[in-house]
């Protein structure tokens, strides 16, 4: 009896490793699921991906990587909280990688949370000071903290380690308002190879200084700066070139300029969240004739949610410039928020007319039928059948049939909108807003796991995460794929 017991133990504990072995010594390798990763992170297929990356993690709980994978996939969908999660995880299996904290410092200051990303950029220069980027994350972290020196020093810094483009064009920012040579230098280290948005980004600010010579007054330099900045939303950066245009001495900017120079400051300053009232007094008080002031004074009211002061700023604003359209769209987009449609429609009927039926006006028109479900039968739905047939050519064609399409399923009209809505889909298969109307239509006929295929895109291709934020929500209320209809 004695001998079978030790038998049967022998035999538990022979089974016991042989489980324990087995599933490591047969686990699939990480080039294997990166192999499968890419060609979906190639076609944007990103939920894929990263079900591909998250099962990676679980087979390898000890490898940080396909967590770095999965977090630098969630900061090209902008969804920085999972990207959060993800670094910290990998960090947990290697507190001291690098990679892991550029990313959690990157995700961190996209959420704003800029104390905590110098932290974290700060801890990756120490440890890894020739890792690409590093000190370029720290500068740009710098200057959502308005220390610019510190700024300067840390995009230095990165050239003299590692060469960084996206070091250069931040030092020509810097440079332009004082120093127009030395920024044109920067910005002409940046390689043809480098990534577009930087290209575009660079021949943004070359076009800006070409104007100008060595001997141009600098005030004028750094307006010219200041206002560009400002309309590609560098706030910091702007705000800079604007402070230094306003107190420039020797040669000054005349009435108007400074006028203008202060409106931009107001509203750079409204954007990054600082006092900006203020400014637009100024800026009224330097050129009473100038409309600029009191339109940045009407978008900055209109944020703040004070709807009547906004129309208020709006309406001396078009008294001044009464041929701008886009103070009549404006004051179309300030009564929609005031529930009073009827006078938005007709406040963008004027727009049209003032800009002789442009067609990002009639556009603007035809999103506003659409997006307040107003007069879509009798205005929206004719409106987008003539814009197709006029501007056939145009780049904004897909977006009109996505609209024709969402409009024709809400009128339930035509063919419920699936005819236009795949030819927007055929003209821009990236057009996250004619995907998710193609799923609630689908979703609508009973065709819950097609609709959940488009609901799924839409999770994948919108980076603005309004549209994905409402997809993900439906997704919950439609049946696992998996099933058949």
């Amino acid at each position: 009896m004695r001998h079978f017991v030790v038998v049967i133990l022998l035999a538990s504990l022979l089974l016991v490793a042989a489980c324990t072995l087995t599933p490591q010594a047969a686990r699939e390798p990480l080039s294997a699921f990166t192999a499968r990763a890419q060609p979906l992170l190639a076609e944007q297929r990103y939920t894929e991906a990263a079900a591909v990356l998250e099962q990676a993690a679980q087979v390898h709980p000890e490898a940080p990587t396909p967590l770095l994978q999965l977090g630098r996939l969630y900061l090209i969908q902008r969804r920085w909280l999972l990207a959060e999660d993800a670094f910290n995880r990998a960090l947990a299996r290697d507190l001291d990688n690098t990679q892991a904290m550029a990313g959690l410092a990157e995700a961190l200051l996209r959420q704003g949370r800029f104390t905590e990303a110098h932290r974290w950029w700060q801890q990756a220069a120490g440890l890894a000071p020739k890792q690409p980027g590093v000190f370029t994350g720290l500068g740009r972290t710098y200057l959502q903290l308005y220390n610019l020196e510190a700024a300067q020093a840390a995009f230095s810094e990165q050239q003299a380690r590692v060469f960084d483009p996206a070091a250069a064009w931040y030092l020509a920012a810097l440079a332009a308002p004082l120093d127009r040579p030395a920024a044109l230098n920067y910005l002409h280290t940046i390689p043809a190879n480098a990534p577009p948005a930087l290209l575009a980004q660079r021949d943004y600010l070359l076009k800006t200084l070409a104007p100008f010579t060595n001997a141009s007054p600098q005030a004028e330099v750094a307006q010219a700066g200041g206002i560009a900045l400002a309309q590609i939303e560098q706030w910091p950066l702007a705000i800079h070139a604007l402070n230094v245009a306003l107190a420039q001495t020797g040669p000054s900017l005349s009435a108007t300029d400074r006028a203008e120079t202060l409106a931009f400051l107001g509203y750079a300053s409204a954007q990054a969240g600082r006092p900006a009232l203020d400014l637009f007094d100024q800026a009224r008080q330097a050129d009473a004739d100038l409309a600029l002031p009191s339109y940045f004074e009407g978008l900055y009211l209109r944020q703040q949610g004070a709807l009547q002061a906004a129309e208020a700023s709006f309406k001396q604003a078009l008294q001044l410039d009464p041929q701008n359209p886009a103070l009549y769209v404006e004051m179309a987009s300030t009564k929609a928020a005031q529930g009073d449609l009827l006078a938005a429609e007709l406040w963008h009927l004027a727009a049209v007319e003032v800009a002789e039926d442009d067609f990002p006006f009639q556009l603007l028109l035809l999103k506003f039928y659409a997006g307040q479900n107003y007069a879509m039968r009798e205005a929206g739905i004719p409106l987008a059948e003539e814009m197709i047939e006029t501007n056939s050519q145009h780049a904004g064609h897909a977006e009109i049939y996505d609209l024709l399409g969402w409009m024709q399923f809400l009128t339930e009209t035509a063919d419920g909108g699936e005819e236009a809505l795949r030819q927007a889909l055929a003209l821009d298969p990236g057009l996250s807003s004619a995907h998710y109307h193609l799923a609630r239509l689908l979703e609508a006929r009973g065709q819950p796991y097609l609709a959940r295929q488009e609901y799924q895109r839409v999770v994948d291709l919108d980076t603005g995460g309004n549209l994905r934020d409402r997809a993900l929500k439906d997704l919950l209320r439609l049946p696992q794929a998996g099933a058949s209809e």
